[in-house]
């Protein structure tokens, strides 16, 4: 059995995927004993020929090619149910990996026996200055459960600490036993993934080492790197608030710590980033308030988590163009607040 599997989620990232592949091809084991698993999921660039010729360099890397576009979730869960590897390391493919660091993680990750490995990553320009480290996680010589590991290593952030879902090892045995996948969701669903693999997690541990490069450029196709557009918004706000919801209620020992953090992340997605729809575009309020018709059964669930103006914005049952005026008066609100806090400061 291959030692560890890579699954790459790539969506017009034909500029970017070679420094990707590159990073994971220049490491300390030999290359029969892992592969890289690129989804490409419906790109409308030439992403595919691009990992057409790397395959041509590298035997180790397999292509497979969605039909429909599938989200980046979707794609890293056909990549999941394709894997081989004992273990499993989900990078995205406009980001890079640290040379030579794999034979440490995978020689942990098998002496512990561990189902999560966590370790650390630092933030990078396009043009490769280093601009911060992030040492999170520290090395242990002991396993936790996961949630044992939140409550106790994680302060003062707690849950928020293990949100990188790129930072960690998992084996695929553990998350086929789980059943954990991620959501097929626009925006956020790295963490929902990355949280239920935690609690559900009996065998957790770290290394100190900085082993992932995240690369900050403009105009990226997943998360938050790229612009808001409507499906993203919804996604970050509402559907994620329902997922860590879904989450909670299906975990019900996970301390009051974590419980709290999960609270609040909801409170924070539904009262916070659903005000982007403020600040995009007409079509874009348009397509936000039709897919608002679909998620009514959500947005009741949710609704005592929302202030009294998201619960406006999140308003289902009214005509369009009443909605439309709410969301322009407070466009108009929280610029004059906005303003006057600019003026002040001065």
């Amino acid at each position: 059995m291959l030692k560890l599997s890579f699954i790459l989620p790539c969506y017009n990232v034909a500029p970017y995927i070679g420094r990707c592949i590159e990073s994971i091809e220049a490491q300390d084991i030999p290359q029969m004993e892992y592969e890289v698993i690129c989804v490409d999921d419906c790109s409308k660039d030439n992403t595919v020929e691009v990992i057409k010729e790397y395959q041509k360099r590298y035997p180790n890397i397999r292509l497979i090619c969605h039909t429909e576009n599938k989200t980046a979730g979707g794609a890293r869960n056909t990549g999941i149910d394709a894997a081989q590897g004992e273990y499993i390391w989900c990078v995205d493919p406009d980001d890079s990996i640290r040379s030579k660091v794999i034979g440490v993680l995978i020689s942990k990750a098998e002496m512990m026996n561990l189902d999560i490995l966590l370790f650390n990553l630092s933030m990078k320009k396009e043009n490769g200055q280093q601009t911060k480290e992030s040492i999170i996680h520290k090395s242990h010589n002991r396993t936790f459960t996961g949630k044992e590991y939140i409550e106790q290593q994680c302060a003062p952030r707690y849950i928020y600490n293990v949100a990188f879902h790129t930072c960690c090892l998992y084996k695929r045995e553990f998350l086929n036993s789980k059943s954990i996948r991620y959501p097929e969701i626009r925006a956020a669903q790295d963490v929902v993934f990355v949280w239920s693999s935690m609690f559900n997690a009996q065998r957790v541990s770290a290394k100190d080492t900085v082993c992932y490069n995240v690369i900050r450029r403009p105009n990226s196709t997943t998360g938050s790197k790229g612009c808001m557009a409507a499906r993203a918004i919804l996604s970050q706000s509402l559907l994620f608030a329902y997922e860590i919801h879904a989450l909670r209620d299906k975990n019900k020992d996970l301390g009051t710590i974590v419980t709290n953090s999960i609270n609040q992340a909801i409170g924070y997605a539904l009262n916070t980033d659903s005000r982007n729809i403020l600040y995009t575009t007409k079509q874009n309020q348009k397509e936000f308030y039709k897919s608002l018709q679909q998620n009514k059964e959500k947005i009741n669930v949710l609704h005592s988590y929302m202030n009294r103006k998201t619960k406006r914005i999140f308003a289902y049952n009214i005509p369009y163009i009443l909605w439309q005026c709410k969301v322009w008066a407070y466009r108009i609100i929280n610029n004059v607040k906005q303003r006057e806090s600019i003026s002040y400061e001065k």
